[in-house]
């Protein structure tokens, strides 16, 4: 199995040399280049912070090398429309090894494209049906934990905002459709829904984890109403008529005042405020608040 040939783009050395070591350590045989024109046949292209505009060294890179998957490397993760794909700085490693399968798929679709069994992978490979969940085709928790647990750690180093979401399908009756058609509509609903730099997980099989990151609460519970609406124009033949599944939802933010989250209390407020819509009936989006359940409402002086 070939290794693949990835190349560093960042006019800086003391940065370049970081992006480098995190390639490597995923597994690439790494390149350097300060512009396009040093590039030769790598399949793969990271622009460093540094490689400025980015817009138009992208666009250089595309003519050099048309077929490689262009990364834009970003401390604060934004929205990068000339790159393919963003990666959050620093490099994880395992991050990049998951990911990429899933990437190459993406470039590599449409007509005359290779198969994905055919498609170069990472050494060491993680085959895309290690990863990911074969009915949703989201990352699967027990290989994607880590990464996950980087994330929350990184938020917390330097500040930043972090949502996670719990999702579960209500339930319907029990002839409506079978896993396999809710829960393909559920997947692009969601994926629809997400940034490419948001991480959808099956973290159990009825359950769906999504992790928001540069995303304060009040963002992660529109993206989640937007979910939900989306799944609910889901039309799922019955013999009683057409139904339309919903969503139940649980939204927690690791921007607590006074407390640092792990990635375990995120989940757990998750699952809480998840029971809490299940509960309730189903079809909402409820979120954790802190200061609710530190200063619950005392009897008979609840709204009415």
């Amino acid at each position: 199995m070939r290794v693949l040939q990835a190349a560093v783009i960042e006019p800086r050395a003391t940065e370049r040399r970081k992006l480098v070591t995190g390639l490597s350590q995923a597994g690439f045989r790494v390149t350097e280049a300060t512009e396009p024109d040093g590039l030769k046949s790598e399949q793969v292209v990271l622009l460093g912070p540094g490689a400025l505009p980015f817009a138009k060294v992208t666009l250089a890179v595309r003519k050099r090398l048309p077929k490689a998957l262009v990364l834009q490397g970003q401390a604060r993760l934004t929205r990068a429309a000339h790159a393919d794909a963003v990666v959050p700085l620093p490099l994880s490693p395992r991050d990049l090894q998951v990911r990429l399968p899933e990437l190459f798929r993406w470039k590599q679709k449409g007509p005359g494209k290779k198969p994905a069994s055919q498609l170069p992978r990472v050494a060491p490979p993680p085959t895309v049906s290690s990863v990911m969940d074969p009915l949703t085709g989201f990352y699967l928790f027990p290989i994607f934990k880590e990464i996950l647990f980087i994330e929350v750690k990184r938020a917390r180093r330097h500040g930043l905002p972090l949502s996670i979401a719990m999702l579960a399908l209500d339930a319907m009756p029990a002839a409506a459709a079978t896993r396999e058609q809710r829960s393909g509509g559920l997947s692009l609903a969601v994926r629809r829904s997400l940034r490419d730099t948001d991480f959808p997980v099956q973290y159990s099989a009825d359950r769906i984890l999504l992790v928001m990151s540069h995303t304060e609460l009040a963002g992660a519970i529109t993206v989640c109403q937007r979910i939900c609406e989306r799944v609910s124009r889901i039309s799922v033949p019955h013999r009683s008529g057409v139904l339309h599944p919903t969503l139940s939802v649980g939204i927690a933010g690791a921007a607590t005042p006074g407390k640092e989250l792990s990635f375990a209390d995120l989940v757990h407020n998750a699952q809480a405020s998840l029971q809490r819509a299940l509960s309730s009936g189903g079809n909402r989006v409820e979120f954790y608040d802190r200061a609710e359940v530190d200063n619950p409402p005392e009897p008979g002086n609840a709204d009415a």
